[in-house]
């Protein structure tokens, strides 16, 4: 074999990078048996086998793992031979999706690791919550979108579970309140509805405080009251104190994240998707996350504490 196809190469990539053939052939727009036919193809000329089938994920081999490394590179030129003649506003702009409180881990790495290796690309962001995210991927006004997991989506889309914690300013207690004082996101959060549930079922009281839209505002308002929140891991502000079981609090289910990637086959957007899925996998950790997160939260256990407790206004 004197070259690799660059068809072959997005397969045995996009495999890797999802962990299944039914969504890596997705996310390329093909059927499952053709990506499982152009790592066959590459099983066949090389001699040796690329990836180990199990039952629920597959994963690289070691031959795998290096002649993955050598697709991503050999990716990565024709994508600079490409923006050298094509046009450069169209090839690099990258329109990307993210609720707001992953800015902090999320977007540094953008500005830190992604854009000095990839200077041709400019990435084009839109902070909102998730459901509004998914709309605008389904409307084609993004490339590629972080969302929390919803019923639609299967766990082997799920690329990161992040922990979810209670947290409050550094010389805060309001743990201590025989009602707990919220400030939460506004009601097109898809996690607050299971935080209160996870509250009800272990009998502590709690009103609403504070909502916002913004992670800004949450910030604000629970560094100027005695008021407690809960939020990704990596977006707790430094100098806060987390808290737990420990503290009287229950557990939190984790929150698991899902990669929206375009139909496109734009090499930018799948660059981008790539480094994402690199530097932010993370697995499930047993124990982590009391409740299911696609569990409906059951109306009679949260009606009788929330009609009594659930009272907006600082």
């Amino acid at each position: 074999m004197r070259h690799f196809e660059s068809d072959a190469l997005a397969a045995l990539i996009a495999v890797a990078d999802f962990g299944s053939f039914t969504a890596a052939a997705e996310h390329l727009g093909k059927t499952q048996a053709a990506v499982s036919m152009s790592v066959a193809r590459l099983e066949e000329r090389l001699g040796k086998k690329l990836f180990e089938r199990g039952h629920r994920r597959v994963t690289a081999t070691v031959t795998g793992e290096c002649l993955i490394g050598y697709a991503r590179q050999i990716q990565s030129i024709e994508a600079e031979a490409l923006a050298a003649v094509a046009d450069r506003v169209t090839e690099s702009r990258v329109r990307l999706g993210m609720p707001d409180d992953f800015m902090g881990s999320i977007g540094e790495a953008l500005l830190h690791r992604f854009s000095p290796q990839n200077r041709a690309v400019y990435i084009d962001l839109s902070c909102d919550f998730s459901r509004k995210l998914r709309l605008m991927m389904n409307n084609g006004e993004l490339d590629v979108a972080i969302v929390t997991q919803g019923p639609e989506d299967p766990p082997d889309q799920v690329f990161r579970y992040e922990r979810q914690v209670w947290c409050t300013g550094p010389n805060g207690h309001p743990e201590h309140e025989d009602v707990l004082r919220l400030a939460m996101f506004s009601d097109d959060c898809s996690a607050r509805p299971r935080v209160f549930a996870t509250l009800d079922r272990a009998g502590r009281p709690w009103r609403l405080a504070h909502t916002s839209s913004h992670v800004s505002g949450i910030h604000l308002a629970v560094a100027s009251g005695n008021m407690l929140t809960v939020l990704p891991e990596s977006a707790v502000p430094a100098g806060w104190r987390c808290l737990g079981e420990e503290d009287g609090l229950p557990a939190l289910p984790a929150l698991p994240l899902v990669l929206l990637v375009s139909r496109s086959e734009r090499l930018a957007a799948r660059r981008l998707a790539a480094f994402l899925r690199r530097e932010f996998a993370r697995p499930y950790e047993p124990g982590v996350g009391a409740v299911s997160w696609i569990e409906t939260p059951e109306p009679a256990l949260a009606a009788p504490l929330v009609a009594a407790t659930n009272k907006a206004g600082l």
